[in-house]
């Protein structure tokens, strides 16, 4: 018998709801990845060839970082603020979406659906460490005004309660392959 029929029970007629709206998340962080992928993609080109030069910002978290006249160092450190921002946005959204594509499939305790629950309560708590240096980066490139890491907070806690949220499932799904084996 399959690892997944033994830790997937025979679901009642109520998860059918829940596997419909999993669909529906699972297409809606879908769309999310890919239009964050293209703002990570877009933004990084448009601070390596400096396109346009004025009247233009990219957007890093809740920031719009202005290009205008950033040459040499400032756009550099800028490109850099800007991907310390994204970058942990789009494989939060990947594993997001790639858990709820579990649900719809109807995992519940597997291997698969836990490992995307830990990647995204990695991925939220690196992203307060790395939205804390994007600010700072920015900040020293002249193109933000400090704001204390606190505002991240939230963010790290929600990282850091999903994780240890995937670790007590995998628990459980250990200790039921335990209790199936001895039946």
């Amino acid at each position: 018998m399959s690892e997944i029929a033994t830790l997937t029970p025979a679901l009642s007629p109520r998860f059918v709801r829940a596997r419909k709206l999993s669909r529906i998340m699972a297409v809606i962080f879908t769309i999310a990845f890919l239009v964050w992928l293209c703002v990570l993609v877009g933004s990084l080109v448009a601070v390596i060839s400096q396109w346009p030069s004025t009247g233009v910002g990219l957007v890093a978290g809740k920031l719009i970082v202005p290009l205008g006249d950033l040459r040499g160092w400032r756009g550099a450190g800028a490109m850099g603020g800007v991907a310390l921002f994204v970058v942990p946005i789009v494989p939060t959204l990947h594993h997001a979406r790639k858990l709820f594509g579990c649900f719809a499939r109807g995992e519940v305790f597997g291997v698969e659906p836990i490992a995307h629950i830990r990647g995204v309560g990695l991925w939220l708590t690196a992203s307060f460490f790395t939205d804390s240096a994007g600010l700072v980066l920015l900040h020293y490139c002249g193109v933000a005004t400090p704001v204390s890491p606190i505002v991240f907070l939230g963010t790290l806690f929600t990282g850091v309660s999903t994780t240890v949220a995937a670790y007590v499932m995998e628990e459980a799904r250990h200790i039921a392959a335990d209790n199936a084996e001895i039946v």
